[in-house]
């Protein structure tokens, strides 16, 4: 009998990893036997329902027809897919069938105008906010994050039993406005997508863009692309650490970080180039007139000298975080839960290591796989270290060249980018040369469904320092 891959790689290759598959080819993959392939993101419009996996390190797609507003509930198979699904019927009324959860709404809390509002077929408004579910909720401003995402949660004696996410307030339709824009109009809004990814999501849309037109970035904006997001992610999980350590109550560890993102942030502006790398990366490359050695050779000067003060303060605080907000490896695997937050619990999936060109010697970030906040906050300071490291690297033998061929083109094309919270990734679809179809899936999606399990337990007080730890970024959540 095939395996699960075999059966999509059946279907018609309309793309170098997208399949189309029929209604029975569709079905079989859902009830495959053997191993079930990491899903990193399901979404459907009117036309098609789509799932990303995961094979080895390498992202196969595939999809098949909505018929008559419906489609077999990849969630039946795939336990992450629920979120996908749900934001699905909200935005275009289209329904999974034998689907998991409770259907509830992902985004529309019965506020706006129209509902399905990107469907060929909108329908009349619900008639007013729905209630929330949970009998205790947290506001945008008390969750600690940095984005309008309400919790509610149920609570048993004081301590939280279940978690529902609230993210119709963190919805702003970004994706909606980008279609019928070209790659180059579009990149600006990319670039803005979210604080916690100025560099991951334009460089993932970049690389999406290249593959469907057919082309591969040289050796020289590979690595130009490679010490930008090895400075952003030294600042967010400085950023991350430093709301963490707030959380336990360890301020002089929290101000040691917020100094040193500091000091990158200056670097980063004496050299002429926005603070937190903002409209760095470009379709084709990178911006005009960015110098990239003394950019990096400012960075690494800055931060260098301050990580052994960083590295001892978190000694000193690191047992205040033994035990919190745990995440088993078992949940990580089934949900595909990249970055610190899925290599701290076991999970050894770090998307920069299939990148051609990257100098591997340098990613030799370990530590403990406990996955509670002291595992996590440990690897962010390997992975300084190994960024600091990198960066030396790069410099050492900048546009080294390789053998990566050009894929063919079909204005079709996936790309990743394995930003400071995890996995990144885009598909677009160009017609005419603008985008005519585009998905987003940002870290932070496949962190919602364990969100219940890290947080059992816990007073509802002591969630915002569980949340830092974990690193999630609302803006990314509902776009």
């Amino acid at each position: 009998m095939m395996g699960m891959g075999r059966i999509i790689r059946s279907g018609e290759r309309v793309a170098l990893s997208h399949y189309h598959l029929d209604a029975e080819q569709w079905s079989a993959m859902l009830s495959a036997p053997g191993a079930t392939l990491p899903l990193i993101s399901c979404w459907a419009d009117d036309a098609r329902a789509y799932v990303l996996l995961l094979e080895g390190d390498r992202p196969l797609l595939a999809s098949t027809a909505v018929e008559e507003r419906r489609y077999l509930a990849p969630s039946s198979r795939f336990a992450g897919a629920e979120w996908g699904e749900r934001v699905a019927y909200d935005l275009y009324g289209v329904e999974a069938m034998d689907a998991r959860g409770n259907g509830a709404p992902a985004l529309d809390e019965g506020g706006w105008t129209s509902t399905w509002p990107l469907s060929s077929r909108p329908g009349p408004a619900a008639g007013g906010l729905r209630p929330l579910a949970g009998s205790h909720l947290l506001r945008p401003e008390q969750t600690g994050l940095s984005g309008p995402l309400e919790l509610s949660f149920e609570v048993l004696k004081g301590k939280v039993r279940s978690v529902e996410v609230c993210a119709g307030g963190a919805h702003r339709g970004v994706v909606s406005r980008l279609l019928g824009q070209t790659p180059e109009e579009a990149m600006p809004l990319v670039s803005r997508m979210t604080a916690g990814g100025f560099v991951a999501h334009p460089l993932a849309f970049a690389r999406a863009v290249a593959q469907a037109r057919g082309l591969v970035p040289g050796p020289g904006i590979r690595d130009v692309w490679m010490v930008l997001l090895e400075i952003e992610r030294m600042s967010l999980h400085l950023f991350d650490m430093a709301r963490t350590a707030r959380g336990v109550d360890a301020e002089l560890l929290a101000t040691h970080c917020d100094h040193a993102r500091e000091a990158i942030a200056r670097a980063c502006a004496e050299q002429g180039v926005s603070r937190r790398l903002m409209d760095m990366v470009a379709c084709d490359g990178f911006r005009d007139g960015l110098e990239i050695v003394p950019l990096a050779q400012a960075v690494h000067a800055a931060m260098q000298p301050r990580l052994a003060a960083l590295e001892e303060l978190h000694r000193v605080f690191a047992p205040r975080l033994d035990g919190f907000a745990v995440l088993d490896v078992r949940l990580a695997e089934r949900f595909a839960v990249g970055g610190v937050t899925g290599r701290a619990s076991g999970r050894s999936m770090d998307m920069r290591r299939r990148e051609a060109g990257m100098r591997l010697e340098a990613l030799r970030a370990t530590g403990s796989s406990q996955g509670d906040a002291r595992a996590r906050e440990g690897l962010r300071l390997a992975e300084i270290r190994d960024s600091l490291k990198l960066l030396e690297r790069i410099l050492g033998s900048i546009g080294l060249e390789d053998d990566e061929p050009a894929p063919d083109r079909t204005d079709e094309g996936i790309g990743v980018a394995e930003g400071a919270r995890g996995d990144v990734w885009y598909w677009v679809r160009l017609k005419d040369g603008r985008i005519e179809s585009l998905h987003v899936r940002d870290p932070g999606v496949s962190l919602l469904p364990v969100l219940g399990a890290m947080l059992r337990g816990y007073p509802v007080s002591r969630v915002p320092a569980a949340l830092g730890s974990i690193g999630i970024s609302p803006a990314g959540i509902a776009l």
